[in-house]
């Protein structure tokens, strides 16, 4: 593709406003990511957003999930430390992050022996022969950490489909204005 810029001929890809950056072999995949990158960049603002001035348009809604998903992220966090302070407890919840997707997420984990990964149900298991009042925690805890895993997805996936609605939404380039070439 050749542009024109200031009467000079230029070989270059065309970048467009709001398609995230490019690393390594293919687009960003964590989806998260690409939303901080637009927050900072307000590449939502580019698109013609009709609800941006107030306060219902794509980066308002952008950074209202990117505040979820912190929020999240700090309780899964306030989460783990606590088990790892319960007395008598052979495991803990650890939070668990996948590198390429940026995906987290809560887990059991082993505190001696083999330090392995505990499935919920291995861990239900385990607590049936504690006391009654830490088995009651471990379960509550199971319960938390599970449901803060599925609104921790959910809150992804919400991010995913407003990257979607950007990366599908129209660019609208418009000429240089007369005045701003004086």
């Amino acid at each position: 593709m050749e542009l024109i810029l200031k009467g000079i001929g230029v070989k270059r890809d065309l970048e467009i406003k709001g398609a995230s950056q490019h690393t390594g072999r293919g687009r960003v995949v964590n989806n998260v990511l690409w939303g901080r990158q637009a927050l900072a960049d307000q590449d939502c603002q580019d698109r013609a957003d009709v609800k941006a001035l107030t306060g219902r348009g794509t980066l308002s809604r952008l950074r209202q999930k990117l505040d979820g998903i912190d929020a999240i992220l700090k309780q899964m966090r306030d989460l783990s430390e606590k088990s790892k302070s319960v007395p008598g407890l052979s495991f803990y919840l650890v939070v668990h992050q996948k590198n390429t997707t940026g995906y987290v997420f809560l887990r059991w984990r082993q505190r001696m022996g083999s330090n392995r990964h505990l499935s919920f149900e291995e861990v239900e298991e385990l607590a049936s022969g504690l006391p009654s009042e830490l088995r009651q925690w471990c379960m509550a805890a199971s319960k938390r950490a599970v449901a803060l895993n599925e609104e921790h997805q959910q809150t992804r996936g919400d991010i995913k489909r407003i990257r979607v609605s950007v990366d599908k939404a129209p660019v609208f380039l418009y000429p240089r204005s007369p005045i701003s070439t004086v």
